[in-house]
């Protein structure tokens, strides 16, 4: 019986927590800072509540505690401030008796700050990147319009502000100053449906397996904005994929680009990079590419499921995603059950 922790229960954990229900000889233990996250309420579920993993020593500490009172085996961070997190605790020496994917700080740094990853491959890629402005920043004569304005620490679309004209730019700016302080960029804003790619690095930092991905309806609430998606094939994309990580000095885990393919050019450009799976990610166990287990069985050593991508006509969609939980009671406050 292996005991896995994962980190987070909302977003890209509601895949881990439903593709992993019925794998044999798996049991689910689930954390959150957030007692009424919905993934905590599954039943098949044994749920944490802990400190926000930017309170590092008592998230630390936290941890230490789950992994000793319940016997876990492997740990899998799958929120943007779980891998900060864990990458953190991993530099300052944590090396807690489980098995995890850890990649180092300076991958992390290179990926999952947005300014500092198009710094990185506007360097090694330049015609794959969008424009990228930090304060102090141009007068806005001198700047494209529309052009986007957003946060360097976070994703799904939270705090993204597309401007569309020069005269709305400086409410923009005093409202990202006013929460993020100077951790926000103006960016060349790049016309084109957005798509995602998602892949899986080994232990060792090599490919396991790259699948490509768009939202058909976006819907942005509290974070991420894909409500309907389908897979599609993009041979060209998952060749820039690979060349895009080996550019950013690698990675190990899950971890998902998110590009448009320019409507006037025709080349992709990657604006960002997140650290774990796409909130979405459900899609691909719906056809048969289940990548929590794939990430897990890596983890483990166990024979790896299926790597294959189903061919378009025995693809599924999605129309709405796992937001909903039924719950009959809370769980309390850094406490489990």
């Amino acid at each position: 019986m292996t005991n896995l922790l994962v980190l987070s229960a909302t977003a890209a954990a509601i895949n881990f927590i439903h593709a992993l229900r019925d794998v044999p000889g798996l049991r689910l233990f689930v954390t959150d800072s957030n007692r009424f996250a919905p993934g905590l309420y599954w039943p098949w579920v044994t749920p944490i509540v802990v400190p926000r993993a930017r309170d590092r020593a008592a998230y630390r500490a936290a941890l230490d505690r789950a992994i000793a009172t319940h016997k876990i085996d492997a740990v899998i961070p799958t929120s943007d401030y779980d891998v900060e997190g864990v990458v953190a605790l991993l530099a300052e020496g944590w090396n807690p008796p489980v098995r995890m994917f850890k990649p180092s700080q300076p991958q992390f740094d290179n990926l999952g700050h947005k300014a500092r990853m198009i710094e990185v491959l506007s360097a090694a890629l330049p015609r794959h990147v969008p424009q990228t402005w930090r304060p102090p920043f141009p007068p806005p004569g001198e700047l494209p319009f529309p052009i986007v304005a957003k946060p360097i620490g976070l994703s799904g679309g939270r705090g993204v502000a597309i401007i569309e004209h020069a005269d709305q730019l400086p409410r923009a700016i005093t409202r990202l100053a006013r929460e993020h302080g100077s951790n926000f960029v103006l960016q060349e804003f790049v016309p084109g449906g957005t798509c995602v790619l998602t892949m899986i690095y080994d232990a060792d930092g090599r490919q396991v397996v790259s699948v490509s991905m768009r939202s058909t309806l976006t819907i942005f609430t509290w974070g991420g904005g894909g409500f309907a998606g389908e897979l599609f094939d993009a041979p060209e994309l998952h060749e820039l994929g690979a060349r895009i990580i080996d550019a950013a000095g690698g990675w190990r885990g899950a971890i998902n680009l998110e590009l448009r393919r320019h409507t006037g050019t025709g080349i992709w450009m990657v604006f960002e990079a997140n650290c774990r799976l796409n909130g979405y990610s459900y899609l691909t166990t719906m056809n048969g590419l289940n990548l929590p287990h794939i990430a897990v069985a890596l983890l483990t050593g166990d024979p790896l499921p299926s790597l294959d991508v189903p061919p378009p006509h025995l693809r599924r969609n999605f129309v709405a995603g796992f937001r909903e939980t039924p719950v009959d009671a809370w769980v309390a406050d850094f406490t489990s059950r």
